[in-house]
C-alpha cells in the first residue's frame, strides 16, 4: 500500500539509526534529504536504542535479535528489514589468546553494545558445553584485553579498523562460525515497532517502512558512494569496505527467519533465555483497512 508522504500525523514518529557504519545503505536516502519532516531520528549504539525502544522513548526502531528476545510481548517486527550475514560477517570477532576448547573457565569479554553477538558468543560455547567466565567491558584495541583475560568479543567499527591476528592467535568471525554449525544464515539486528504504538497509529507504521524501503533502496543503488564515506570515517582502505558491505544483507527472507528461530530456539534450549520466542510482524494490511474505512 502507499501513503500519502504529506500525511499529518498527530506528533512526529521517532525513529532509530544505529551509530555504526553498517547501517548506512538503509538510512542512504534519509540521510540525503529525504528525510520527511515528520520522522524524528535519534542516532545510538544498538544497546542504547533496544533500551530506548522499550522504555517508549522510540516508536520504532532496530534492534538486535536478543533484545526483540526479551520484548517480544511488547514489539512486532517490520517486514524485509535486518541486519544479516549469510557466513562471514567481518564486524563481530571473538580475539582469543586460547583455542576455542581451552576458554573454558577463562575470563572472556563481553561487549554491553550489541546484545545479539554478546548472546551468540555464550550461546556458541553453552552449546558445546565450554564455560569461559563472562565479563563485561569494551575493548576496542588490542591492547585494552586484560592481561588475565583469555577473550574478547569485539564488534562494529573497532572490529574492522584493526589487524586483530596480528595480535591474537585465535580470531573467530562469528558469522561464520554460525553458518559452519547451522549452515543458516544470522541475523544480528532486526526493526521493531512497539506493539501500542503500531495498534494505535498502524498507517504511521505503514507510512515509515514505505520511507525505509524507498531509502534502502537508494542506498543499495549508491553504494559505490556510501564505500568511500566508510572507508574515511573508519579510516580503513576502500577495497575492505567493498568486502564489508557485500557480506552484509538488509532484507529479511524466510531463509533469514530460519537462521533466527534456531537462534531462538538454541538460546532456549540452553537457557539463555526463558521462553520461548515466536515472531510477531506488523501488517500493513492493518493500516490499509484503517485508511479506507475513515
Amino acid at each position: 500500500m502507499k501513503l500519502s508522504l504529506d500525511y499529518c500525523f498527530p506528533r512526529n514518529i521517532r525513529v532509530g539509526r544505529i551509530s555504526y557504519m553498517n547501517v548506512a545503505p538503509v538510512y542512504y536516502g534519509l540521510n540525503n534529504g529525504h528525510k520527511p519532516r515528520w520522522m524524528d531520528m535519534i542516532c545510538a549504539p544498538p544497546a542504547v536504542l533496544n533500551t530506548m525502544l522499550a522504555a517508549g522513548q522510540l516508536d520504532i526502531s532496530p534492534v538486535s535479535s536478543a533484545a526483540y528476545a526479551r520484548n517480544r510481548k511488547d514489539w512486532l517486527l517490520l517486514p524485509d528489514l535486518s541486519i544479516s550475514c549469510f557466513g562471514k560477517v567481518m564486524s563481530v570477532l571473538l580475539v582469543s589468546r586460547f583455542p576455542f576448547a581451552e576458554l573454558d573457565g577463562k575470563s572472556l569479554v563481553l561487549t554491553r553494545d550489541s546484545a545479539a553477538a554478546a548472546a551468540l558468543t555464550r550461546y556458541l560455547f553453552a552449546s558445546k558445553k565450554i564455560c569461559p567466565q563472562f565479563e563485561t567491558g569494551k575493548v576496542l584495541c588490542p591492547d585494552n584485553l586484560p592481561q588475565n583475560a583469555g577473550a574478547a568479543l569485539v564488534i562494529g567499527d573497532a572490529a574492522l579498523k584493526e589487524d586483530w591476528s596480528a595480535h591474537f592467535d585465535h580470531v573467530w568471525d562469528l558469522g561464520q562460525v554460525w553458518m559452519e554449525r547451522t549452515r543458516l544464515p544470522f541475523v544480528f539486528a532486526l526493526w521493531a515497532v512497539r506493539r501500542q504504538f503500531a495498534e494505535e497509529n498502524p498507517e504511521s507504521v505503514s507510512a515509515v517502512i514505505a520511507e525505509f524501503r524507498r531509502s534502502k533502496y537508494m542506498g543499495e543503488e549508491n553504494i559505490n558512494r556510501i564505500v568511500p564515506l566508510a572507508s574515511e570515517k573508519l579510516g580503513i582502505s576502500m577495497d575492505t569496505c567493498a568486502q564489508y558491505y557485500q557480506q552484509l544483507h538488509y532484507d529479511l527472507s524466510s531463509l533469514q527467519i530460519r537462521g533466527l528461530e534456531r537462534f531462538f530456539d538454541g538460546l532456549y534450549k540452553e537457557r539463555i533465555i526463558p521462553e520461548p520466542v515466536h515472531l510477531s510482524f506488523f501488517h500493513e494490511e492493518q493500516a490499509f483497512s484503517r485508511v479506507h474505512a475513515a
